[in-house]
């Protein structure tokens, strides 16, 4: 079986963390022995990419056979839509789809082309038109009121994420033993991971008499992130939207008590986990939040909340491959 992944999210030279959940499903796919291409638009270095993506896709398809086209974005998917012989499977990453109006005006006042991306009814239409659909959370099959398509997050891998004793791993990052650590998992330049929430949130802490030290993770290389999840003393996430955020699954599989707000599949991901909490869109309950996650103390049982739900990486992939070969028995 031979595949083109499609996609607009991919590791590169400028942001080598970009998109590496869709790098380590090619590389599992391909440990399957799935021939695998990828085809990366790189709309991050020029919108217009798009366009010239039309051409790189159809160039490749006229040179290649390829039995599947597996697009990793809708505008991938619909560009992969213009020929009609290749099955086409989206994988749905796109959480944007359940922001709020407040939320999309807030970062379309920063970045105006932002409108296309938060096109509800295009994502709806490609949802339509392609032939299957994998979700990587279950809320979104909800919000576009589809029975189409098969819910399957992307995977972990636990060889990578696992936990280490957070005392060697501060010793190793030279980061102080004295302070508790709070670890937001994202550039502090993403609006809509809401670092302004965080850094409030973290002051209150602080104003209440806690010593709390707020870390980010600023152009921090991928192989290094389990290491600064290792050394926190709880990761707090306080993103607007997200389909199915990896950190929350990766910090769950690291052991590390979390606070999150209610975003994609978090709460089902960490449901009844100790010492992981759900948090409003509030600075006063998120710093009410990261007390109780430091009071708790002590490492979490996440990775057993992971393996349980059968989200290791390997396993996803399987899952995967055996939605391949069913598009190609019905198309």
């Amino acid at each position: 079986m031979k595949v083109l992944v499609f996609t607009n999210m991919y590791p590169y030279e400028g942001d080598p963390p970009y998109g590496i959940f869709v790098k380590d499903q090619v590389d599992a796919l391909q440990r399957e022995g799935i021939k695998v291409d990828v085809l990366f638009i790189n709309a991050r270095r020029n919108k217009l990419s798009y366009t010239s993506g039309v051409i790189q896709f159809i160039r490749r398809c006229h040179r290649n056979t390829y039995d599947l086209i597996h697009a990793q974005h809708t505008f991938c998917a619909a560009i992969a839509l213009l020929q009609r012989k290749i099955p086409v499977i989206l994988t749905f990453h796109e959480g944007e789809a359940s922001a709020t109006l407040k939320m999309r005006l807030r970062e379309m006042i920063h970045k105006p082309h932002k409108f296309l991306v938060y096109s509800f009814n295009l994502k709806k239409l490609i949802i339509k038109l392609v032939d299957e659909v994998i979700f990587v959370a279950r809320r979104y099959k909800y919000v576009f009121g589809t029975n189409k398509g098969v819910v399957i997050p992307c995977g972990i891998d636990f060889s990578l994420f696992r936990p280490v004793p957070a005392k060697l791993v501060r010793s190793k990052l030279c980061l102080s033993n004295g302070r508790k650590i709070v670890l937001f998992p994202s550039s502090p330049k993403v609006i809509g991971k809401r670092f302004d929430m965080a850094k409030e949130a973290v002051r209150i802490v602080k104003n209440r008499g806690v010593g709390v030290e707020l870390i980010s993770l600023n152009n921090i290389p991928h192989e290094e992130v389990p290491l600064y999840m290792n050394t926190s003393d709880v990761m707090l996430f306080t993103s607007d939207y997200e389909a199915s955020p990896m950190v929350i699954k990766e910090a769950m599989a690291c052991n590390v008590p979390i606070v999150s707000t209610d975003v994609g599949d978090t709460k089902e991901i960490m449901e009844n986990t100790e010492g992981c909490f759900i948090c409003e869109r509030d600075p006063e309950d998120i710093a009410l939040k990261i007390k109780m996650a430091l009071d708790y103390g002590r490492r979490t049982e996440g990775r057993e909340r992971i393996v349980e739900l059968g989200l290791e990486l390997q396993q996803i992939t399987r899952k995967i491959i055996n939605i391949y070969k069913e598009t190609l028995r019905k198309s």
